[in-house]
């Protein structure tokens, strides 16, 4: 099919993998530079969290429409030109001298961040049977993890030894480069075609009465509250706790670490564990986690606590994704039911930061990772309480 993205025979799936290490690593790269923005142009905490919760915004914005535009220009474009959107997101920032256009850049990587994760998960779903599912959502969460550890971890470095500011103009080539270069692989390839995608999945009803789903969806929203700001938040609370900027780079890539591991290995235990209880211990011990990381205070105790909190911070995500799949009555549905996920976990996405960066100014950063902490335990209440099975079955 024209367009598709589909992990067949002739696929362009290593690409894919490519895209995802890429773009979560660009997204996790441009907080980072936040420590040293804010030093720099003197920008109140409230504002970061305004700033980083931008990050979500198209999120929820695009997130509906996404399967729409990926049926109407092809699910390869969308997720190529989510690499446009983060190459011109650095270079406005590496212009960018006031509060303004710093928001003006972090709408624009927000809209790759939007796009890419709902279509992506979509294409991972079509092609998964239901007894690895789990595995297969992890493996390829993962994957966005190696960008996240490798490309932000380098960051902090190259602005050890480079003004923010060139540092933002050197991480802006990349992504473009490899739009161009993929942009022709593809083309070359086949994966890729102007013609509009026509599926035939606009009247597929059924999505919106699943009680499973909807669940899935609460406790997606309330997962998203307590566990989208940590990452942003993480290196500021290492500064206030007295880390050096190269070392900055280091705990911030044990945190991202354990992301990678905790996909994996939580998403293959979804599989053959409930994916319910697999997510109940795994908030609990995030809560507690978050807890011991707020009273932390060296260094060392701060590395070991990162790299276990990663891994149940974003290890849920798969078993979110997990569940989403599992709910979903009918395949043909995937799209719109991993975008209608990605918009409402998008809200909290964009919440989470706005509260977290006021509850820094108005008590301290360590506050931050309290209340994320109750917000984990609230996350539970949903599947806790819930007496189904996700296992509706698929067409």
């Amino acid at each position: 099919m024209a367009g598709t993205c589909q992990t067949n025979k002739k696929s362009p799936y290593n690409w894919l993998v490519l895209l995802h290490i890429m773009n979560d690593g660009y997204l996790a790269s441009l907080p980072l530079l936040l420590p040293f923005i804010q030093k720099d142009l003197h920008i109140a905490f409230g504002r970061v969290g305004i700033l980083t919760s931008l990050l979500s915004s198209a999120g929820v914005i695009l997130a509906l429409p996404a399967s729409s535009i990926s049926r109407c220009v092809g699910s390869c474009n969308v997720l190529l030109f989510s690499m446009l959107f983060y190459a011109l997101s650095f270079f406005v920032v590496g212009l960018s001298g006031t509060f303004s256009i710093l928001i003006f850049s972090f709408i624009i990587a927000s809209i790759g961040f939007g796009l890419f994760h709902p279509v992506s998960f979509a294409i991972i779903a079509n092609n998964s049977k239901k007894n690895d599912i789990g595995i297969r959502m992890g493996s390829f969460t993962a994957m966005g993890d190696i960008g996240r550890i490798g490309i932000s971890a380098c960051v902090t470095i190259l602005v050890s030894f480079v003004h923010w500011r060139k540092a933002a103009f050197i991480y802006g080539s990349l992504p473009a480069a490899i739009f161009c270069l993929l942009t022709f692989v593809f083309r070359r390839e086949g994966f890729i075609s102007a013609a509009a995608i026509k599926t035939g999945n606009h009247h597929i009803h059924g999505l919106h009465t699943t009680k499973q789903y909807v669940i899935v969806l609460v406790t997606g929203f309330l997962d998203g509250l307590s566990s989208s700001a940590i990452f942003i938040y993480i290196p500021f609370l290492f500064v206030y706790r007295g880390a050096s900027p190269m070392l900055l780079g280091t705990l911030t890539g044990a945190f991202f670490a354990g992301n990678m591991l905790g996909k994996i290995v939580i998403g293959k235990t979804a599989d053959k564990v409930d994916s319910k209880t697999v997510f109940i211990i795994s908030e609990l011990l995030m809560a507690v986690l978050l807890l011991l990381l707020s009273i932390a205070k060296n260094i060392a105790s701060l590395m070991i606590i990162s790299v276990i909190l990663g891994t149940v911070t974003k290890g849920t995500v798969p078993v979110i994704n997990t569940l989403i799949a599992k709910a979903v009555p009918d395949q043909r549905l995937n799209e719109k039911a991993f975008s209608i996920a990605a918009f409402v976990t998008g809200i909290a996405a964009v919440l989470s930061p706005i509260l977290s960066g006021f509850t820094a100014q108005a008590v301290d950063i360590t506050a931050v990772f309290k209340v994320n902490a109750g917000f984990a335990l609230i996350s539970v209440l949903p599947l806790l309480f819930d007496k189904t099975e996700c296992t509706v079955s698929r067409t």
